[in-house]
């Protein structure tokens, strides 16, 4: 099957196969809009650039008003390696009474995955991945992960903790990585429930459809290998300790510079390279003037002062007092 693209010039909504039921393409979905699609160019360019010779790979993409122009940017990435792509129109109709609030970085794209089931309907299984995903090793592993009859493999959220009690679940997991058994979560009718679901917890979710994911399956998922979603700030003094043997990278502030600076060589394997160097430059100039001087919050008693990559502590109430101490 040649490079495609679904819906350029129209359709009915529901992706064709890319593959026959148990063959050997690696299926992966993304969702984006045209704000991410430079990201989405990016965390493609990591899948092709760490998969197996012999990996057979087939992108659908759930369009969310992604440009033809970075269409066309996204399909000159076969350059790197050869794949199939299927760009799948979304209708954001379909998720106008979904919460969202308009003060976060996340959009209704992120609702988009909730869909996947019957989008792709004549697949059996796919990887879903955030666009601020980067892959380090073959997917392959992941997609032939033993799921032990559930309808999700999934990694822990980093802030596990805190979000399990905030919606009283034994756990809680991160939904920037998904292996999903489409036809198990067909037999549920997952789609056509969930939108309903959503109504009824609309109150709670704070993480949208992440939580939306961790309410409706709670323990009825697998929880599959931290290293398959290795969740990052650069920022973090244990960053480099973090990143040690991840198969994947997901840098999860909303500033996806980070994203950038940890990814430069294959920046310039894509048509936005230009894009990516201002990004560069400007998380450089950022990191500069944070390491000469900087104030935060080390706890609720305490304020940390960076000056010169030095740390001083002193109580939050007394930041200009002298009694600044080690």
């Amino acid at each position: 099957m040649t490079i495609t693209e679904f819906n350029r010039g129209g359709g009915n909504g529901v992706a064709p196969s890319c593959k026959v039921k148990n063959g050997t393409k690696i299926n992966i979905c993304y969702s984006s809009d045209k704000n991410y699609a430079k990201y989405l160019a990016l965390s493609i360019a990591t899948v092709l650039t760490s998969k197996n010779p012999e990996d057979d790979l087939c992108f659908y993409i759930l369009d969310g008003g992604i440009t033809e122009k970075d269409k066309e940017k996204i399909l000159n990435l076969k350059r790197i390696a050869p794949f199939e792509i299927q760009f799948i129109k979304m209708d954001d109709e379909v998720f106008k009474k979904c919460p969202l609030s308009s003060s976060t970085y996340i959009t209704l794209a992120s609702y988009y995955r909730l869909m996947i089931p019957d989008l792709l309907s004549s697949l059996d299984r796919v990887i879903y991945l955030d666009c601020d995903i980067e892959v380090k090793h073959s997917l392959k592993e992941l997609c032939d992960t033993d799921l032990s009859g559930c309808c999700l493999g999934i990694v822990k959220d980093y802030h596990e903790e805190v979000e399990r009690k905030r919606l009283n679940l034994c756990n809680y997991y991160n939904a920037g990585v998904l292996v999903m058994d489409l036809d198990k979560l067909r037999e549920i009718n997952f789609t056509g429930k969930v939108f309903d679901f959503i109504e009824q917890y609309k109150e709670q979710l704070v993480w949208y459809d992440q939580d939306v994911l961790n309410l409706y399956f709670k323990d009825a998922i697998k929880t599959i290998d931290d290293k398959w979603n290795v969740q990052c700030n650069f920022l973090k003094k244990d960053f480099y300790e973090l990143i040690k043997g991840a198969y994947i990278l997901h840098y999860v502030s909303p500033e996806k510079r980070d994203f950038v600076f940890c990814t430069l060589p294959l920046c310039f394997k894509t048509d936005y390279k230009l894009e990516f160097l201002k990004l560069y430059i400007g998380r450089v100039c950022k990191f500069v003037v944070q390491w000469l001087f900087r104030v935060r919050n080390k706890d609720k008693f305490t304020k940390q002062i960076t000056i010169l990559g030095m740390d001083f502590y002193c109580p939050r109430k007394n930041i200009i007092n002298k009694r600044i101490f080690l």
